[in-house]
């Protein structure tokens, strides 16, 4: 029986699912009810396939599979329904009856029960993401196997792990029967497959046809996509996973509702909680891991990201690890395009994890290795194609980085000797110094080079760049590069930077020089009028780390603190933690927000900031936590004051 959870959630939020199954040409076809299915299955309100003397489910799952009486009268099968559905819990009604609440009717909404998915449904998702021999190319079966290989806890460590670290946000602070959600506008369901969703809650198709419609890969930080995954198959995977559908919508409610500025914070906040709630129960339920339940997981990471609760990032990426860990190896995770699109997702938590506690990354070497042998060799068997040429660069990156992480972690803790350090450092150094030339003409073409910015705003007189200057920034169809160019100047300014303290000398102009590009860069993809939705969120992890490179006058500070300002107020938060150290840096109070007298600041991230504040600041569950809070991996060894 599945709990009300109207103490925490809004009653238009809690509605019963419509249960939908694949057709043999592809497409979604709704289940019809049936009264001549077994009871069993009738009660776990699941598809029975009516097999005698028992149906498949039942025996899969070894259950008692009972049937009605076959010469029960049409009235009598009525009645007994009606008792069925009263004795044990059974809502719902079937599709076109006339009795089935609107979308907006709080009414139905309270009454209907979420479906959980069961291991059959599940199965299913998961066997077009799960490798089998028969997929693997013939490089990959004939690649030796390497030498270490990542634990795989066990199930029931994975789900123990998971529970403890999906918690819901203050009950207090997400909306309740007496704060409904507001009157979204009309769902533009056209532009969407209607008879997909047709039986969705209303301002779920709202939220859902915006997520596809207004946000974009560069919103999650992808800064290549193949395919139009995150507005398609990832979609369709929302629509047969409840936990995921509702962080899917608490996301896109959160964008909504910073992109209008006239929301409550509960607008998404009890999606964000449904979702936590429906997956923990989904976990009782089933704790066999899957490919839904580990893109929840990552969907709510992105949501903690935005809020700037790190901590709780961390937490998640933790759960991720557990599941990922279970689901792949690093033998099998290339070997099919959703594995390669999970593993790119949660890599980058695992590096953001790694680098900012400085205890280096959950995932050993030889799995961003496997990741870039991939790349490397299918682009090598399709010269020319854009998409490989990015994912091998990005995916060579992965591997430097994962490598300069765990060196600073074995340093930091003693585990490597000077000498080896250095034999290290210098290597990864050497391949920093010639990255650049290793890029692949393609994606530099200087005839993708932007020399015209019209429509653009006249340059402020205040500038420290002139964001203007032609033949800087590429244009389609290669704006990732610039993202490319964004994160290697900022691994390059930073680790070179950290290397000059451990050999105390003087850090070169090249830094202050790298600093600058990457400020030049970020503010010309601000003023663009043809940039991509998302792009700023993309490139604004940036923003923080040349800033600290900068001169400490007025024109530069407030010219930093602007930027920051601005990409706050598109709904992405900084941790206090670093408004604290900026605050040490600049030494100007800047805990609070970024310009004074609160200028830029919206009412909704006020909201935010107190609640994860509340949320962040008692004791943390371990070292790790209190050092991703603290950001200690970027602030213990960058000496602000060098």
């Amino acid at each position: 029986q599945v709990e009300d959870f109207s103490g925490s959630l809004g009653p238009q939020q809690a509605t019963a699912r419509v249960r939908r199954r694949i057709g043999a040409a592809g497409e979604h076809v709704k289940h019809r009810r049936t009264r001549s299915g077994c009871y069993t299955c009738r009660n776990r309100r699941v598809k029975c396939d009516e097999a005698r003397p028992i149906c498949e489910r039942c025996r899969k799952g070894n259950r008692e599979c009972v049937y009605p009486e076959p010469n029960t009268n049409s009235k009598a099968k009525r009645r007994d329904s009606k008792s069925s559905k009263a004795s044990h819990g059974d809502s719902g009604s079937s599709p076109g009856s006339g009795d089935e609440p609107e979308p907006d009717s709080a009414e139905g909404n309270a009454e209907g029960l979420p479906t959980i998915l069961d291991n059959e449904d599940m199965e299913e998702l998961d066997e077009s993401a799960r490798p089998s021999p028969s997929r693997r190319s013939s490089r990959q079966a004939s690649t030796p196997s390497l030498t270490h290989q990542s634990p795989t806890p066990s199930t029931e460590d994975s789900t123990s792990a998971l529970n403890s670290a999906i918690d819901p946000l203050p009950p207090t602070q997400v909306g309740s029967s007496r704060h409904p959600p507001r009157q979204l506008p009309k769902p533009q369901i056209n532009q969407i497959h209607s008879r997909k969703w047709s039986e969705l809650p209303r301002e779920v198709v709202f939220y859902l046809n915006y997520h596809r419609t207004h946000l974009t890969n560069y919103h999650y930080a992808f800064k290549y996509e193949i395919d139009d995954f995150l507005k398609t198959t990832f979609l369709e995977i929302a629509l047969r996973s409840e936990p995921l559908l509702y962080a899917v919508v608490s996301f896109s409610a959160y964008h909504y509702t910073v992109a209008k500025g006239e929301g409550k914070i509960q607008d998404f906040l009890s999606y964000y909680n449904k979702s936590v709630t429906l997956l923990r129960l989904s976990l009782t339920k089933n704790p066999k891991p899957n490919v839904a339940t580990l893109m929840t997981i990552l969907q709510l990471a992105t949501i903690e990201e935005y809020l700037g609760d790190w901590v709780s990032l961390l937490s998640h990426q933790r759960a991720a690890y557990q599941l990922f860990t279970n689901l792949y190896t690093h033998q099998t995770v290339m070997q099919n395009e959703m594995s390669r699109k999970i593993f790119g997702w949660y890599t980058r938590y695992d590096l953001m994890a790694g680098m900012m506690s400085g205890n280096g990354t959950f995932l050993q070497r030889e799995w961003f290795e496997v990741r870039h042998d991939y790349y490397e060799q299918e682009m090598k068997s399709h010269p020319g194609d854009i998409a490989l040429l990015y994912m091998e660069r990005f995916a060579a990156n992965g591997v430097i980085c994962a490598d300069a992480a765990t060196l600073w972690a074995r340093k930091s803790k003693g585990l490597v000797t000077e000498e080896e350090f250095n034999i290290k450092a210098s290597e990864l150094e050497a391949q920093l110094t010639g990255w650049e030339s290793t890029i692949h003409p393609t994606l530099t073409d200087p005839s993708k080079l932007i020399t015209d910015f019209s429509g653009a705003p006249p340059r402020d007189e205040n500038d420290i760049v002139n964001p203007y200057e032609p033949d800087f920034m590429y244009g389609d169809p290669i704006w990732s590069t610039n993202l490319m160019l964004l994160d290697w100047w900022a691994f390059e300014l930073m680790y070179k930077h950290q290397l000059s303290i451990v050999r105390r000398q003087q850090p070169s102009e090249h830094t202050k020089e790298l600093a600058l590009k990457m400020l030049h860069m970020f503010e010309a993809i601000q003023l663009y009028p043809d940039k991509p939705a998302g792009m700023i969120i993309a490139a604004q992890a940036t923003i923080g780390v040349a800033g600290l490179f900068m001169p400490k006058d007025e024109k530069h500070s407030m010219w930093i603190r602007r930027k920051l300002a601005y990409v706050e107020g598109l709904g992405y938060c900084y941790p206090k933690s670093f408004r604290e150290k900026m605050t040490s840096h600049w030494g100007v109070d800047l805990t609070h927000w970024w310009l004074p007298n609160d200028e830029g600041l919206p009412p909704i991230l006020r909201t935010v900031r107190n609640l994860i504040h509340d949320r962040s600041e008692g004791p943390q569950r371990d070292q790790i936590s209190e050092d991703i809070r603290d950001m200690r991996g970027i602030f213990t060894s960058l000496s602000l004051d060098n």
